[in-house]
């Protein structure tokens, strides 16, 4: 069957049919399965090219290879089924617009791929828009991403998107999902876009950059998986601000390679803040965390009270680390952790490394003045800044390298001791600064232990 229609710049779903999860991994593992044999049929044929759809369609195995040589768009409403064992070539510099559903649901031994048509020439991106709902499992997506004069970390293989202004929305379902030499990024997941429960058992591998950037608010969403082999491999946490804010409960899973806060969009600051709720952001033993220049974690606060709250509580063995994404890190090299108002009872940092922060916060002193610190302003490596926490905060931590101070005690009120379980190495200031007393007038000079 050969299919066309004037109507491109429609958007249509696309549906990849039935799938049977694959018993022998549990969900959540970072061990691929074994590698199945696949049962299906030799391609044979010159398949079938296809344009955007004016009604739903599936693609057929038997009709492979179902041939996109121009951009095709899937409209709101409507659905394309691809079926198990079916192969779809993208030819040439072209893409996929999603605004409807793209099903593409194999079996382990039905496998579905997406490849190039023409070995020359990467295909774009499959876009998803608000709206849209992508479901594919035991899919292999190969030779995409060709940026087409964009930046290769602004474009990817896959770009997920919705609604930006609501909370992140279940856009694509990859269960058993390999993407494979994309010219870009693996996937771009922005403006409301995320992974639906249920991923599991992604890889991305083989691309130019990052597999990966993700707004913060959707990190949570991301499954477990594999994603080395890139020419970059972490994962982008833009940490733009506004919108991307953490605004739900958020877990950053440990996946293998390290999250790069801010990396090449220029943001500055990771930011957890909610509307109406305190969202918690959860960070699992052994991840890593390494920031660019002047990037910070911020814990926000509204009028003294917090309106985010973090949990880095690592192992001995599975310490947290937080560290600076420079080849050749120095002191300074990014801003620390910052807990704005009264923290938050969850909050709590443990078994965790802080190294080459104490970078210019920008944060006016609430403590008492430093012998050490010669200017108005707070720097270290964590700095608690408007009110009192209700006990030690940070424990078995190590701060290293810090430019400024190691923890800044920054309220007004009795001290709480930060000292006894902590480790501080090459930090030039204090280790922690003295908090300004309710009544009466600051320690002169104030204690600064080394």
């Amino acid at each position: 069957m050969r299919t066309r229609t004037l109507a491109a710049s429609l958007s249509v779903s696309l549906v990849v049919l039935a799938c049977s999860d694959d018993a022998s991994t549990p969900q959540g593992t970072d061990t691929p399965p074994p590698s199945t044999p696949s049962t299906c049929a030799a391609i044979t044929g010159s398949g079938t090219t296809h344009v955007t759809p004016t009604a739903d369609e599936t693609w057929t195995a038997e009709g492979s290879p179902h041939v996109i040589d121009a951009a095709l768009s899937i409209p709101a409403g409507r659905t394309i089924t691809v079926e198990p064992c079916a192969v779809v070539q993208m030819k040439g510099a072209v893409g996929m617009l999603v605004e409807g559903k793209l099903l593409a649901l194999g079996e382990a031994d039905k496998p579905i791929r997406f490849e190039r048509g023409d070995a020359a020439t990467a295909w774009t991106t499959i876009e998803a828009r608000e709206g849209s709902e992508l479901r594919l499992a035991y899919v292999t997506v190969e030779g995409g991403g060709n940026p087409a004069g964009s930046s290769v970390t602004q474009v990817g293989a896959f770009d997920l998107r919705g609604d930006q202004e609501s909370p992140t929305q279940p856009t694509l379902l990859a269960d058993h999902v390999t993407i494979k030499g994309s010219q870009s990024l693996g996937i771009l997941v922005r403006e409301g876009g995320g992974f639906a429960p249920g991923s599991k058992d992604l890889t991305i591998t083989g691309g130019a950059t990052f597999p990966i950037s993700i707004w913060g608010r959707a990190a949570g969403t991301l499954p477990k998986g594999t994603y080395t082999g890139n020419g970059v491999d972490e994962i982008i946490l833009p940490a733009m601000g506004g919108r991307d804010d953490i605004k739900e409960d958020t877990t950053l899973a440990a996946l293998g390679v390290p999250y790069r806060i801010g990396g090449p969009t220029g943001g500055k600051s990771l930011t957890v803040a909610g509307q109406g709720s305190v969202p918690l952001l959860t960070i699992e033993p052994g991840a890593t965390l390494r920031f660019d220049k002047d990037v910070r974690l911020e814990i926000d606060a509204l009028s003294g009270a917090a309106i985010g709250a973090l949990r880095a509580e690592g192992t001995a063995d599975k310490p947290i680390v937080f560290a600076s994404a420079a080849a050749t890190p120095a002191a300074g090299d990014w801003v620390g952790i910052v807990f704005e108002g009264t923290p938050d009872p969850r909050d709590a940092i443990a078994h965790a490394t802080i190294s080459h922060a104490g970078g210019a916060s920008q944060v006016s002193g609430f403590d008492c003045p430093s012998p050490l610190n010669t200017t108005f302003a707070n720097e270290g490596a964590i700095l608690i800044v408007g009110g009192r926490p209700a006990g030690p905060l940070v424990t078995n931590t190590t701060i290293d390298s810090s430019a400024g101070d190691g923890i800044v005690r920054g309220w007004t009120g009795e001290p709480v001791e930060l000292l006894a379980t902590n480790t501080f190495t090459n930090v030039a200031r204090c280790n922690q600064t003295f908090p300004k007393p309710e009544t009466g007038s600051c320690p002169a000079p104030a204690p600064c232990p080394k």
